[in-house]
């Protein structure tokens, strides 16, 4: 999508005050919402600044910054936050975004207020990653005012393969209490419970949960408002208030069909969705879904339309036969490796019931599920024959 027209944020304050009022009783947050929904703006633009007028230092890593190693992110991204240096006098000046964006170029880390990347020490080069992350936790948590490090995408640690690092690090957290406060956020709820199921520590059982509430009317007004102040464009209001459930309640889908009536110049919302559900999935989900083995494809198709969540079952091999245009239905063996291949992938994710998996991504659900009356998957099916 090569919209490029700005919206503005639409802030969550009842959220904000929620979690504001745990931070200041001393317990650490954590903050679950499939992906897409908000989370990060919320912390960019509501917990982040809210913090820092309260004279906190605040500061967001996000463990997405390096996927295939994120604990090497987590590192990398806390360092990047322990050795920046404010200017002086700065914790006294009003916050100015626009020269921290300027100055701090660190990909995946926002830092409240007008800091800036610091020339002194960095890490010894044959430092472990566990020493150099409870020294950069140290180094934040001393400088002299309470700190909220929000940390995005937490889940990033779930695998086995991070349990010592895992535990480190909630050795460090402790280290640290009283002086650092944690707010994490997750898109995958299975990850988050493995995760923080495996962690049994006092700072992460004591870690109080909270689901990101969807945004309602209020926000399609916002945006119908935007709309029509700024193009004189008078959308259906009812309409878009209809259609916002079917886009999951995802604020960014919201607002990239926006965009597309703006650019339009026109109120017809129909056309607008059209268009968005054909370059969403032109765009981001054509190629890879093209590549897919004929049962995987199948899987995400009964995920994505059926509105169930067990795979194995008779009617879900069924419903995939069919789609495959089969004899048979594929068995419950050739079923599991496709699972396996599309967990991996992190396309789908389990529930935490038995058999039971969910789309990880939910805009690919909602394009493949609209793509089905559309007829895209026949289109990608005589591709992948081809």
């Amino acid at each position: 999508m090569a919209l490029q027209t700005t919206l503005p944020y639409f802030a969550r304050p009842d959220l904000l005050e929620s979690v504001t009022r745990l931070l200041l009783s001393g317990a650490n947050v954590t903050l679950f919402a499939p992906r897409r929904h908000g989370k990060t703006s919320f912390v960019r633009y509501d917990l982040l600044p809210a913090l820092h007028e309260a004279g906190w230092f605040a500061a967001r890593v996000d463990l997405w910054r390096n996927r295939d190693n994120p604990e090497l992110g987590l590192v990398e991204g806390l360092e990047a936050v322990a050795y920046a240096a404010p200017p002086r006098g700065s914790l006294l000046r009003p916050l100015n975004l626009s020269s921290l964006r300027a100055t701090f170029k660190v990909p995946g880390v926002d830092i409240q207020g007008d800091w800036a990347p610091a020339t002194g020490p960095t890490p010894h080069p044959e430092a472990s990653l566990e020493n150099r992350l409870a020294n950069a936790l140290h180094l934040i948590a001393g400088r002299g005012t309470h700190a909220l490090i929000a940390l995005d995408e937490f889940q990033a640690l779930a695998g086995k393969g991070s349990d010592n690092f895992v535990a480190a690090f909630r050795t460090a957290l402790q280290d640290v209490e009283g002086r650092l406060s944690v707010f994490f956020t997750g898109s995958s709820r299975d990850g988050l419970m493995r995760l923080f199921n495996r962690a049994k520590a006092p700072l992460f059982r004591s870690a109080e949960s909270l689901t990101l509430p969807n945004l309602g009317d209020s926000f399609v007004d916002s945006r119908a408002d935007y709309l029509e102040a700024v193009a004189g464009i008078k959308v259906d209001r009812n309409a878009l208030k209809l259609f916002f459930p079917r886009l999951c309640y995802i604020p960014l889908f919201l607002n990239e069909i926006v965009r597309i009536l703006l650019v339009r110049g026109s109120d017809d919302l129909n056309a607008a969705v059209q268009e968005w559900y054909r370059a969403k999935f032109d765009d981001e989900y054509a190629e890879w879904f093209t590549a897919l083995q004929d049962v995987e494809s199948a899987v995400m198709v009964w995920l994505a339309t059926s509105g169930q969540k067990s795979v194995y079952t008779e009617d879900a091999r069924e419903a995939m036969r069919q789609y495959m245009e089969a004899r048979v239905a594929p068995t419950t063996s050739r079923v599991q490796t496709a699972i396996r291949r599309l967990t991996g992938e992190q396309a789908l994710e389990p529930t935490g019931v038995n058999g039971e998996y969910e789309i990880a991504d939910q805009g690919l659900q909602i394009v493949l599920s609209n793509a089905v009356n559309q007829e895209l998957f026949r289109t990608c099916g005589s591709r992948r024959a081809a």
